[in-house]
């Protein structure tokens, strides 16, 4: 008796030790996140991580490739044969474990430097506003072989560190930001990961509980979302790496996942793709296997299996695709009080709509979250948790987009990004890390209220705090506000004050070809209008009085020198024996005439003095010199009495006599601010190219003289100096600005300015690297006339039709967007203000009004007034500033009102 129960208890005992062994005790669990790692280590500084089964990994930082929004269809398909490429590097053996980690954060500045006014209120504005951040990281790890013993195989080990630099360099190679993380960044990802904390600058541990559903840990809740189910591989037939958009008509692609990025609640989500690179022999001939195991039963669902079975074989063999085997996880966390219900019926709807169904039975919760731990991937139950695909397919569901950034530039301009969040870039393309042009001249269109001048506000405003000196040449009161609240100089044409100027008076030193070349097109625009056709004999009679007049004045004309007296011999000689062809003339009378007509001409050459520098001598000067000009050279047809006529009014007495004869304001030149407002003249067809071209000269001067960033911006004026005799001053003025630090740019809303005009195309577009185009939509159905002129690609006119078009509303003020290219590169950025810069530019009469009163009744500057008025706006709770405005104005006071408990 007593040895059967000794027998009966070995039995018992041994029993339990198998059943410990084969499927745990009720403490494996507790045990579960011991029983991961062994330990990380420094090697070079690449972090290694070593599991309890006997992996090491490596954890490299990456940034994805593709922009979100960017419109570029080869983008995502140069990431699916890059990682592909990366599959084909590592072989069998490995894994690639690629964790896209998107956490939802609060708006804070990285501005620490002291700001002027309405860059406090902008960023202010902005300061708690919540978005999606994102960060990528690839896990590549190396498989054990599964055993009781583990022994360290030195060429395991080196083929490991060969290939996890293979895998750095092509990820480089190929443009990504790319880095090792060293032993202490590895560790604290790893426990980054475990509380699925990743914002945080301190990390906080929480005991885990698991149930069927969810995780929990302190105040979160995370649930795994298996993307396919093996039991029932719900994915569809055809595959690609985007997905089609559709946006105001036309389709922007996407990335296949973009859905992840915005799950409502959701507080982290961590998307964690597999993939295991097995042998390929054998799972070809596994995969043969299989084939024929259902080929041997004939019925139609066994058929359709061979079929697709041989499809499969038949893309291996001639396109040499690898097998592999993938693994799809979201780990979603929300606050503890949060319905996870709502991210689950999200994820199910956009995934339905690609033709995946997430998988509902994932109720390994805990299993699944530790299998996705960095390196611990071959933790996954090959069975139920891995499925077989091509490697091609299996990169076509990983995430490939990135978010716009802040670029590394001194010059920063501020936009939102196209989740509503600040970014910062450089709006001339050459100041940047990334050289994106050769000059920074620019052209900006948008028709009537699509929100240019409002645009142009807000990049001047920040140019100019940054050290730029802006002159600006408007015809309609856009930037009135903007100047006043800088102390800038405003100058506005009047009949009373005209703007006045002389360009005529420069020293000995500044006369150079430019000069000249700008003098000759300024006479000629007096002499022959905007739009005449000039000849080239008129442009260089035009060109041979300016310097005579000079030469005049700084050197006196004492007579012709040995050379000018010869060739004016031989000129005179000439003419007169064509002249008197036909009578046979003594050959000393002739000479003697010749002398004699030399001598007179000197003498009246000799009788012109230039006393002083403007345009009253000169055209005191040129009344004269024109018509020796045409008798030196025997010139006819040239109109002398016409070209006295047309230039007489801006001479003494005549209706414009002050504007090219009083020199300009000497403080315009330290002036760094400068508006010149011409509405006045908007319809004078003399005039208005007239000021415009001196305004121009007025700027180069400046230009030339101060050492700083530059820029001139030239409103709907640009369009009175558009013409054939100004084609080649502005291609000059363009391709000089860029010497001196400088840029010019143009401002239009009319298509028909740029597709009807050979001058806008050559002198302005072809000089101008950067371009800004607002709201296109009016013009659709004329748009490839503008694409062909600015050079603009399908993938540009993709992002361009999606201006102010995406779902992109919510939580955000009114807002405009503009499409910027710079050289090649290109994105839509938003124009999104507080109300302290929008009351500094708006040009609505009513609001400038209820401004104006609140200036005057407080006694106040403008600065001043502004704050007071958004004070009252903001405590109104009117969202729109017109209404409050007409309020302001019927109350005509200043309505001193009190924050709500709200605010």
């Amino acid at each position: 008796m007593t040895l059967y129960i000794i027998i009966i208890f070995i039995t018992l005992c041994t029993g339990m030790t198998i059943s410990v062994y084969a499927f745990g005790t009720g403490g494996k669990r507790k045990r579960i996140f011991q029983d991961i790692y062994f330990t990380v280590e420094d090697v070079n500084g690449i972090g290694v991580i070593y599991t309890k089964t006997g992996e090491y990994s490596a954890i490299l930082k990456m940034e994805n490739p593709v922009e979100k929004y960017s419109a570029n269809t080869d983008g995502y398909y140069e990431f699916t044969h890059l990682f592909s490429a990366l599959a084909q590097t590592l072989g069998e053996g490995y894994a690639i474990h690629k964790q896209d980690i998107f956490v939802r954060k609060q708006f804070e500045t990285d501005r620490k430097e002291c700001q002027e006014f309405l860059s406090k209120s902008y960023f202010r504005y902005f300061k708690g506003r919540n978005y999606t951040d994102s960060t990528c990281y690839l896990t590549i790890t190396q498989e054990s072989k599964k055993s009781r013993l583990f022994s360290y195989d030195n060429k395991k080990w080196r083929d490991f560190l060969v290939k996890i630099r293979k895998v750095h360099d092509q990820l480089h190679d190929a443009g990504l930001q790319v880095s090792f993380l060293n032993k202490t960044e590895a560790n604290r990802y790893v426990d980054r990961f475990f509380s699925m904390d990743f914002k945080n600058s301190t990390i906080t541990m929480s005991n885990i509980k698991a149930d069927d559903e969810t995780l929990s840990m302190g105040d979160k809740r995370c649930k795994v979302y298996s993307l396919v189910d093996v039991d029932c591989v719900n994915l569809p037939s055809l595959i690609r790496p985007y997905m089609k958009m559709e946006v105001n008509n036309s389709e922007m692609p996407v990335d296949l996942l973009s859905a992840i990025d915005s799950i409502p609640e959701a507080e982290t989500v961590v998307y964690n793709q597999i993939i295991f690179m097995p042998n390929q022999k054998r799972e070809l001939a596994l995969l043969d296997k299989k084939k024929n195991r259902h080929a041997s039963i004939p019925n139609p669902g066994n058929q359709m299996a061979v079929e697709d079975i041989k499809r499969v074989q038949e893309v291996i063999a001639r396109e040499s695709r690898q097998l592999v085997y993938a693994h799809y996880n979201l780990t979603v966390s929300v606050t503890s009080d949060t319905d996870i219900q709502k991210c689950t019926n999200h994820l199910e709807n956009c995934f339905s709509r690609l033709g995946i169904h997430i998988s509902k039975r994932a109720y390994n919760q805990l299993e699944l979250f530790v299998s996705s731990f960095p390196g611990n991937c071959y933790n996954l139950n090959e069975d139920y948790d891995r499925f077989l695909t091509l490697s091609d397919a299996a990169v076509c569901l990983m995430y490939k987009e990135h978010i716009q950034h802040s670029e590394d530039s001194p010059l920063k301009i501020y936009y939102t990004d196209r989740q509503g969040v600040p970014v910062a870039i450089d709006i001339t393309g050459k100041e940047g890390k990334n050289k994106l042009t050769d000059n920074s001249n620019f052209f900006c269109l948008g028709p009537s209220g699509s929100g240019k001048s409002f645009h142009i506000n807000s990049v001047v405003r920040q140019l100019h705090e940054q050290g730029t000196d802006v002159v600006m040449v408007d015809t309609g009161n856009s930037y009135e506000g903007l100047c006043e609240y800088l102390g800038g100089k405003y100058i506005s044409y009047t009949e009373e004050k005209p703007i006045t100027m002389n360009p005529f008076n420069i020293t000995q030193a500044e006369m150079n070809i430019e000069k000249i070349d700008f003098l000759k097109n300024l006479i000629l625009l007096i002499w022959k209008g905007a739009d005449a056709q000039v000849s080239e004999l008129e442009f260089r009679i035009v060109e041979q009085m300016v310097t005579d007049y000079y030469d005049a004045y700084f050197h006196k004309f004492d007579g012709y020198d040995p050379v000018q007296r010869e060739t004016l011999r031989k000129t005179l000689t000439a003419y007169e024996k064509r002249r008197n062809s036909e009578n046979t003339e003594d050959q000393s009378l002739l000479e003697k005439k010749v002398e004699e007509r030399i001598a007179q001409l000197e003498k009246r050459r000799k009788a012109l003095k230039v006393t002083s520098l403007s345009f009253n001598t000169f055209y005191e000067y040129s009344c004269e010199r024109l018509e020796l000009i045409c008798l030196e050279n025997n010139i006819s047809g040239i109109d002398y009495d016409r070209y006295i006529y047309m230039i007489q009014p801006f001479y003494k007495g005549g209706t414009y006599d002050k504007i090219l004869n009083e020199n300009v304001d000497t403080t315009l030149f330290s002036e760094t601010f400068i508006v010149f407002e011409v509405d006045a003249i908007k319809e004078n067809k003399k005039l208005f190219p007239i000021v415009t071209l001196i305004i121009m000269d007025v700027f180069l001067q400046k230009m030339r003289i101060k050492k700083n960033r530059k820029v001139l911006i030239i409103e709907e004026a640009w369009k009175a100096i558009a013409s054939p005799l100004m084609a080649e001053y502005i291609k000059f003025m363009y391709k000089t600005a860029r010497k001196f630090w400088a840029s010019v740019g143009v401002v239009t809303q009319e298509i028909q300015d740029i597709i009807g005009s050979e001058i806008v195309k050559e002198a302005i577009i072809n000089n101008s690297d950067v371009v800004m185009l607002l709201d296109q939509s009016k013009f659709r159905e004329r748009f490839d006339s503008i694409q062909a002129i600015l050079g603009l690609t399908d993938v540009d006119c993709k992002k361009i039709f999606t201006i102010n078009r995406l779902e992109n509303k919510d939580g955000r003020s009114y807002f405009r967007e503009v499409f910027i290219r710079r050289g090649t590169t290109s994105g839509v950025y938003g124009v999104e203000e507080p109300h302290e810069c929008y009351m500094t530019y708006t040009t609505e009469r009513a609001e400038k009004e209820a401004l104006k009163l609140y200036k005057k009744e407080l006694r106040c500057n403008h600065q001043e007034a502004i704050e007071a008025y958004c004070r009252d706006w903001d405590a109104s709770g009117i969202n729109k500033s017109l209404p409050f405005a007409k309020k302001v104005n019927e109350a005509g006071k200043v309505l001193n009102l009190k924050p709500s408990k709200k605010q």
